[in-house]
């Protein structure tokens, strides 16, 4: 069951949205079911953070908010706490929890509405704590339903609930970003959308760049091992190359012991999934292939697409089953024949009025697998379903089944687009193949293009500022900067392939790399883009997507401004020195000019890197005598000038002033003798020095 689609949060220099969009649950081993149904939803959560007066983005603060989640009593309830982390620039956020929360108190908000509770303005740290109804059931659980009813529960002792979804406003001075996350008070392990609250073992693996966290609850009682719930999932990881993969895949394996579930396995969110405890991994409705299937589905669909959601889903769960050896091909096939029965045969899948008995399941399934068979017929083995599958995820917009047959038509020719418009578009229905039949299309290990910049040295920035690797979440640029990404091309497969590797900035295709790969082969190309404008961009490289956000330099700051020497003869020449500092967390720059009593007298172009600082050195030969300004980026030092040759400004006297004979100038002071009182040696007293150093002389050349 796939409960709603992924969500992500985007930052914006001057708009972030985190508005509640309420999307129909798809079942991933049970029926979908529309918005209006009976069947539970969920709510996307956003954030709409409204600044006053445009900043750099390099200023932009986090508002952090937290659901702290609990048990408490009594049973089918959770307690929630939810903390807001406030930074200053923001002057006004309004924070709306869902209208299920009961018994809500608050520390530091103010009641506006029923669900809407207004920052009073100073707590650093306001929050509203209330409680939440754990329990969701479902009427419906499709195919692969299970014995009860529950999507979520709280069983007593232990607990899998669905987070609640808060919606943000903030009104700011400044650019403000938005971050969630869920966490759990005592024992238990929150993700995005699923939390379990009790005692538990985890599991982790990582396989193909991601990390399987496998929660088992102390109640579970598995029916495979983790090693090879772990083992599979990696498996599908490695198999299913159409695009992004998600950092994490949360997963809990649901006791059934105490709690009959509707389903045997939900999928929802980016990457969380729970599946139930007695699912075994070796068969063709593999549930955990089939709810991991669901996380690397990242496209919408309108009406007419979404039979291939659960279609997809169900046939790979199949053919990743028969290629692991976990089943034969008889069970395999026995699978895919679901779909040539009444009354799910006579559907037309891209309509979803007219299906029957889950025949987006079973229906949907058999002409994937078909659609499957024919391209690899028709590559001779070097494509099949899943370039299908990464040109859907390539989508912007909600895919359509006619997107679906010319993602078709691209990987097999026209001629299969044709036979698979005959069985999406009417109610006809393939054949299940034979062994033979299989063993033709399949027996050869299509090629497998995959991409990846997962390399550390694999994200460079060049340009006038810096020509260095850098982080990538988001990637930071500055207008004018080129960022130049290495990416691997691998073939997997047992045959030889074409792979057509594109660069897209917002949906447009700025560069493109082709080449063919044998089998087991690799190599790597570099593809690079610079970028003139200030924005937050989508960069997408053969299927992966990066966020890169433009900003125009940051300033450049100056200090410790000096002369040396402070004092300098008119026409002599004085060394000017300043540091330039960059402070920011992306590259500044700018013209500094230095300016003597108010006069440019050299101007220079400054580019310093993130965190970088230098020292500048100018010489000035000032012309005037006096009192002399040098100014450079806002500091201002004073340097002295004297004449030329005297070495003291005007209306000083030096001993070079004297006359040269001992006679008084006119209106000048007799000088006084040492005698008189000045402290000195006169006559008498030099007479009496000169007499005791010769005789410590004469002490000293003795006792040597």
């Amino acid at each position: 069951m796939r409960e709603h689609a992924r969500r992500t949060t985007a930052l914006v220099l001057s708009m972030l949205f985190l508005a509640g969009a309420v999307t129909a649950p798809a079942l991933a081993g049970g029926a979908s079911a529309a918005a209006t149904d009976a069947s539970p939803t969920a709510t996307s959560g956003a954030a709409e953070a409204v600044t006053d007066s445009p900043a750099p983005a390099a200023t932009t603060a986090t508002i952090h908010v937290r659901n702290h989640l609990r048990q408490v009593a009594p049973v089918g309830e959770y307690g929630v706490r939810t903390r807001v982390e406030i930074p200053d620039r923001v002057v006004e956020l309004r924070l709306r929890i869902p209208d299920r929360a009961t018994d809500v108190s608050a520390d530091g908000f103010t009641r506006e509405n029923a669900t809407t509770w207004t920052w009073d303005g100073r707590t650093e740290r306001p929050s509203l704590a209330y409680r939440m109804p754990a329990n969701r059931t479902v009427e419906d659980g499709g195919p692969l339903q299970g014995e009860g009813s529950y999507l979520f529960v709280d069983a007593g002792e232990w607990a899998i609930v669905n987070p609640p979804q808060v919606q943000l406003r903030a009104q700011s001075v400044a650019p403000v970003r938005f971050e969630r996350g869920n966490v759990v008070a005592g024992e238990g392990v929150a993700s995005d959308s699923m939390a379990y609250l009790g005692p538990f073992e985890e599991h982790v693996r990582s396989a193909n760049g991601q990390r399987f966290r496998l929660i088992v609850p102390e109640r579970a009682e598995l029916a495979s091992s983790p090693d090879a719930i772990l083992g599979t999932l990696g498996h599908a990881s490695g198999a299913l190359r159409v695009g992004d993969r998600d950092a994490e895949v949360f997963v809990i394996a649901a006791p059934t012991s105490d709690v009959g579930w509707g389903v045997r396995g939900l999928q929802s969110g980016p990457a969380d999934m729970w599946v139930r405890d007695a699912e075994s991994v070796d068969a063709a409705t593999d549930v955990w292939t089939h709810e991991y299937v669901h996380t690397r589905q990242d496209y919408r669909t309108t009406a007419s697409g979404r039979w291939t959601v659960e279609a997809v889903a169900t046939y790979y769960a199949a053919l990743l089953a028969l290629e692991r050896g976990d089943v034969d091909f008889a069970t395999f096939q026995r699978t895919l024949r679901q779909g040539e029965r009444d009354p799910q045969a006579g559907a037309t899948l891209s309509q979803p009025a007219t299906w029957r008995n889950d025949a987006n399941y079973w229906k949907g399934a058999l002409v994937a697998g078909e659609i499957d068979r024919r391209i690899r017929l028709a590559t001779e083995g070097e494509d099949a379903f899943t370039s299908v599958l990464r040109e859907l995820n390539a989508a912007e917009d909600p895919v359509t089944n006619d997107d679906v047959l010319a993602a078709v038509a691209a990987a097999g020719g026209t001629d299969v687009r044709t036979s698979a418009r005959t069985f999406t578009t009417t109610d006809r229905a393939p054949t299940a193949w034979d062994r033979d039949a299989h063993d033709a299309a399949f027996g050869t290990l299509p090629a497998r293009i995959g991409y990846s910049i997962a390399d550390p040295d694999a994200v460079r920035v060049t340009g006038a500022y810096r020509n260095r690797t850098v982080d990538r979440d988001p990637v930071r640029l500055v207008v004018g900067e080129t960022l130049r990404l290495r990416v691997s091309v691998s073939n997997d497969g047992g045959t030889a392939g074409d792979y057509d590797l594109a660069v897209r900035v917002d949906g447009d295709a700025v560069a493109t790399r082709t080449g063919r790969l044998a089998a087991g082969g690799s190599t790597v190309e570099t593809v690079e883009h610079r970028f003139e404008d200030p924005g937050t961009h989508d960069l997408t490289v053969g299927g992966q997507s990066l966020q890169v956000s433009v900003m125009d330099p940051a300033s450049v700051s100056v200090h410790d401004l000096a002369v040396d020497p402070g004092t300098v003869a008119r026409g002599e020449t004085v060394a000017v020195t300043a540091v330039v500092e960059n402070s920011a967390p992306i590259p500044a720059g700018g013209s500094l000019t230095l300016r003597v009593n108010g006069e440019a007298a050299e101007t220079r172009e400054i580019r310093l890197d993130a965190g970088e600082r230098s020292e500048l050195r100018f010489e000035v030969t000032p012309a005037e005598s006096g009192e002399t300004t040098v100014e450079l980026g806002g500091e201002r030092v004073t340097l002295t000038v004297t004449e030329a040759g005297t070495g003291s400004a005007p209306g000083e006297s030096t001993a070079g002033d004297a006359p040269a004979d001992d006679s008084d100038g006119p209106g000048s002071e007799p000088i006084p003798s040492t005698d008189e009182g000045i402290p000195g040696f006169g006559s008498t007293a030099a007479a009496i020095a000169l007499l005791l150093a010769t005789t410590l002389f004469a002490a000293r050349t003795r006792r040597r």
